[in-house]
């Protein structure tokens, strides 16, 4: 129930002119407040305050708001940095050695270094 500031005010004011207007003749007719021997009066007006809360309160009642939960996100996996794989590579071994003159069946081959690697 949407309550405008135009309701409250009429609520206000037919709430003033009951208790200015129509109570005191009730009461006069009745032999006055001061001559009631019961707390009729006292209860009746508990009774028209409790109401008038309810409905002038209800416009200050804050309205629940509803909204999406929480969008949460599990927490990244944690990075591992690994270093390069090292190849071993073998280092070649060579070596330098001397090769004595010989004969190729037609020539003379004249001596000379050469190398070999393994």
């Amino acid at each position: 129930m949407k309550l405008t500031k135009r309701a409250i005010a009429g609520v206000l004011i037919a709430g003033f002119l009951a208790t200015f207007l129509a109570l005191p003749p009730a009461a006069e007719a009745g032999g006055g407040w001061h001559g009631h021997s019961g707390a009729g009066p006292f209860w009746g007006g508990v009774a028209f305050g409790a109401i008038t809360v309810l409905v002038v309160g209800a416009a200050f009642v804050p309205r629940p708001v509803y909204v999406a939960p929480p969008v949460v996100y599990p927490p990244p996996p944690p990075v591992v940095y690994q270093p390069a794989p090292v190849v071993y590579q073998p280092v070649p071994v060579c070596s330098s050695y001397w090769v004595n003159t010989y004969w190729n069946g037609y020539q003379w081959v004249p001596g000379y270094w050469t190398q070999a690697c393994r």
